[in-house]
């Protein structure tokens, strides 16, 4: 199977809610990140291993739907996909909706996903959950790990 098919099968476990298969297509030393300012931790921190990642997985599952999303255009370089996204996020907890384009770059090894950013507006995400809840809290802060 090739790098863009497992990207999509990424994606689709994703827009489908299915977190055991999306997770199934994780490396167990896969590093995943939102990239922004570490002013914006726990947005921003560095979640490490498969344990990490569930954690952090399953917060996002719970609070995002992403099922509105489309990928613009996919760009390839040796194991490494750029994907260009864009669509409606939703705010699972009171279903709002919050328009947004974004980039990833997902790096496979393996077959799996070794290495996943994203590259978001940070603040649009943060200004977005404040306005719902100024107290809001993403519970993957629970994880003890610091960023990077």
């Amino acid at each position: 199977m090739s790098n863009k098919s497992r990207m999509q099968e990424f994606y689709d476990s994703r827009a489908k809610m299915d977190q055991t298969k999306h997770l199934s297509l994780v490396h167990p030393d896969c590093v995943y990140r939102i990239v922004g300012s570490g002013m914006l931790h726990p947005f921003t921190r560095e979640w490490k291993t498969l344990s990490e990642i569930e954690v952090a997985a399953t917060a996002l599952f719970e609070a995002w739907d992403m099922s509105q999303l489309e990928t613009v255009s996919i760009h390839e370089s040796g194991d490494t996909i750029y994907a260009h996204r864009r669509g409606n996020v939703v705010f699972r907890p009171d279903n709002s909706s919050l328009p947004t384009e974004f980039i990833d770059k997902l790096t496979f090894k393996d077959g799996a996903v070794i290495e996943y950013l994203q590259f978001v507006d940070t603040f649009a995400v943060a200004h977005f959950l404040s306005e719902r809840d100024p107290n809001f809290d993403w519970r993957i802060t629970r994880v003890s790990a610091e960023p990077r």
